[in-house]
């Protein structure tokens, strides 16, 4: 008898937890979601331009958490914002890249092609003018024999290649002075007869140089003399000191703002290289010029 009355509570308490795991399945409801991955979206405003203009690109992918672009070809070259202006300064067919990151560390990536039209060539310039110095073929004029000439201390050299065009001439003060030296120095580029140059606005010449000293480019007719004043620093109308060839071009009206007297119809020296008082020449030993392509222009 006790048997069975144990054998009916356990069955009795079996029924009671069976009905107390149903009922609580009832009011304990949860709402289950299924994970959405990211999307990349992007976008490129142009896919065909011109050399100097800009693309600009913009990311809107959704669930991100790290981008970066990078852009072959053009400036900047990479960026981890989501809207980028990118110049292209170059002709060519270059390529973006967008790499984004969800936030469930999955990588994906986008391209983009952009075809850059190259800027025109430069057209060819014949140049057209007085030629002083100058291997150039293209003048149309020539200008009467002129002599080269030493005033003081600097020794004048040929130098057969090498120059702004070949052949050119250097001006450097003597590796061994005289007993006797001077702390300046002058040469001369001097027509034979004197010319009229006022139908002409600018004189221009190569120039190669490292000299730290200041140097006057001076012009001269029979009694006057007008002149442009280059220091080392300021790069003045061209003339740079890094030894390399670099063009001067100098306003002829220059000459004649620093001294009216000049006439400019009875040229005798187109070109005097003059040393600045009270600056003293021998305390600079690369006082040493290159000159080059010298001609009149328009």
């Amino acid at each position: 008898m006790n048997i069975k009355l144990k054998t009916i509570a356990k069955l009795n308490y079996f029924v009671l937890a069976l009905s107390l795991s149903l009922l609580s399945c009832d009011s304990d409801v949860r709402e289950v979601y299924l994970y959405t991955p990211g999307k990349l979206e992007a976008t490129s405003t142009n896919t065909a331009i011109k050399a100097g203009e800009t693309v600009t690109y913009t990311d809107s992918s959704t669930k991100v958490r790290a981008i970066k672009w990078t852009f072959q070809g053009g400036s900047p070259g990479s960026s981890i914002d989501s809207n980028v202006v990118v110049k292209y300064a170059k002709g060519g067919s270059y390529t973006t890249t967008l790499e984004i990151t969800y936030v469930d560390n999955q990588i994906e990536k986008k391209t983009f092609a952009v075809a850059v039209e190259a800027a025109p060539e430069p057209p060819v310039v014949t140049i057209e003018g007085l030629k002083i110095y100058s291997d150039n073929p293209n003048f149309t004029k020539t200008a009467a024999t002129l002599n080269w000439s030493s005033s003081n201390q600097f020794v004048i050299s040929d130098n057969a290649d090498g120059g702004y065009e070949g052949a050119f001439k250097s001006f450097t003060l003597p590796a061994t002075p005289p007993a006797v030296e001077a702390k300046w120095a002058m040469a001369i580029l001097q027509f034979v007869a004197v010319t009229d140059i006022s139908s002409y606005t600018y004189l221009n010449l190569a120039v190669r140089t490292t000299s730290t000293g200041k140097i006057r480019f001076r012009m001269k007719d029979a009694t006057n003399t007008g002149y442009v004043e280059f220091d080392a620093t300021s790069n003045l109308y061209g003339l740079k000191r890094d030894g390399n060839w670099n063009m001067v071009k100098i306003p002829i009206a220059e000459y004649k703002k620093q001294n009216p007297a000049l006439d400019l119809t009875k040229i005798k020296d187109i070109l005097v290289l003059r040393s600045v008082d009270p600056e003293d020449v021998r305390a600079l030993n690369n006082y040493t010029f290159g000159i080059d392509h010298v001609y009149l222009s328009n």
